[in-house]
């Protein structure tokens, strides 16, 4: 990878570049999270058990097609939706289990402390990318992350806040204008007043797991495990 680097603002530059070209596939696997909450609004018993279960089977399982999807865009292969999906499929078990594993450690140790919940939770974030993109299992996966940030930990950190925050600025601001314009609209208090949100949402996913798989081979890189 050019210029690999933990600084997120040129990671997130680069994001917006990589991008563009697959944002329309990226979307199409991240659009299920444009329903679930609407109808989680609209039928709550249903909607909820509908929600869980996409959070811990079917969001993981999207997100390693996703990931592949970018890597193969990185490495200047025509990346198709759906090889990512039968990609991401062969490892479902391992990106499901993997998953669990990863928030169950985080929470667990966050029982300790808020803080050794954050550490393991940043030690564990490549375990879905090291299963989807270099082949691991579960538990390997949960290894590679833990040795791939080895070192590295404050720079991993940062480079996940930094996004974030700028993220969660413009989502803000976006959500309350739209909040504001559907008061207007008389959709406040509605299932349509949850539209802005949802959709901000699930319109920037595409371009953070395109930054997640940008910070992952940089690492890599930067510490001389780059994948063959």
């Amino acid at each position: 990878m050019q210029s690999a680097t933990l600084n997120s603002l040129s990671l997130l530059q680069r994001s917006f570049e990589v991008v563009v070209p697959i944002y329309g596939p990226l979307l199409i696997l991240a659009s299920p999270g444009f329903f679930i909450p609407i109808v989680a609004e609209l039928i709550p018993l249903f909607g909820g058990i509908l929600n869980l279960a996409y959070s811990l089977i079917v969001a993981p399982i999207l997100a390693g097609a996703a990931f592949w999807l970018v890597d193969q865009h990185l490495k200047r292969q025509a990346p198709l939706l759906g090889n990512s999906l039968d990609r991401a499929l062969s490892k479902a078990v391992p990106l499901v289990f993997g998953s669990i594993l990863v928030g169950l450690l985080s929470f667990l140790a966050s029982l300790l402390l808020i803080l050794p919940g954050i550490y393991v939770g940043v030690r564990l974030v490549f375990t879905p990318c090291a299963i989807a993109l270099e082949n691991r299992g579960a538990t390997e996966g949960l290894r590679y992350s833990w040795n791939l940030v080895k070192g590295r930990w404050w720079g991993v950190f940062w480079a996940l806040v930094v996004p974030g925050l700028i993220w969660a600025v413009v989502f803000f601001v976006f959500v309350v204008f739209a909040g504001v314009l559907g008061s207007i609209l008389g959709f406040d208090g509605t299932v349509l007043g949850l539209v802005p949100g949802v959709v901000g949402g699930v319109a920037v996913t595409p371009l953070a797991w395109t930054y997640i798989v940008l910070l992952f081979r940089s690492l890599q890189h930067l510490k001389g495990q780059a994948a063959s």
